[in-house]
C-alpha cells in the first residue's frame, strides 16, 4: 500500500509476522501481544498513537524498599529522548518496563508502518537493555 491508510491491530500484526515477530490480537481489536528478545510485548492502539511496550518481570516484591530500580529507570530517562523507562508496582513484583509512543493519527503506508514497528520495537528491547546494564 502505497497511500497513508488507517492503522489497525490487523495490519500491525501482518508488518510485525513479515519481521519474523508473531503477534495475537486481542478480541477488543485495540491490543495485540507477543514476545521478541525474551520480552513480553504488548502493542496498543489508541486514536492518534500506537503504544510499544516491553515488560520484564523481577523477583523482587512490589512493596520493596529497594531503590535501584526506580533509579535506574530515572537515569535511562534523563538520558535521552525517546522510549520511557518505567518501574511498574502494581502487582505482586516490580516489572520494568519499556515504551514508546508511535503516531498513527494520520495513518500510514505499509512501509512507514514496517518502518515504525522496527524502530519501536528497537528502541524498547535497547531501553529493556539499558535497565539490565544498570542493575
Amino acid at each position: 500500500m502505497s497511500t497513508n491508510a488507517p492503522v489497525t491491530v490487523d495490519r500491525i500484526i501482518a508488518a510485525a509476522s513479515d519481521q519474523g515477530i508473531s503477534l495475537v490480537d486481542d478480541p477488543t481489536g485495540r491490543v495485540a501481544r507477543g514476545r521478541e528478545n525474551d520480552l513480553d510485548l504488548l502493542f496498543v492502539l489508541l486514536d492518534s498513537v500506537l503504544i510499544v511496550r516491553a515488560d520484564t518481570s523481577t523477583e523482587v516484591p512490589s512493596n520493596s524498599a529497594q531503590a535501584q530500580f526506580y533509579l535506574a529507570a530515572n537515569q535511562i530517562n534523563s538520558g535521552r529522548p525517546g522510549p520511557r523507562a518505567i518501574v511498574a508496582n502494581r502487582g505482586d513484583t516490580l516489572v520494568m518496563r519499556a515504551e514508546a509512543e508511535l503516531p498513527v493519527t494520520a495513518g500510514l503506508t505499509d512501509e512507514q508502518l514496517a518502518t515504525a514497528l522496527s524502530e519501536g520495537v528497537g528502541s524498547v528491547v535497547r531501553t529493556q537493555d539499558g535497565f539490565r546494564a544498570l542493575l
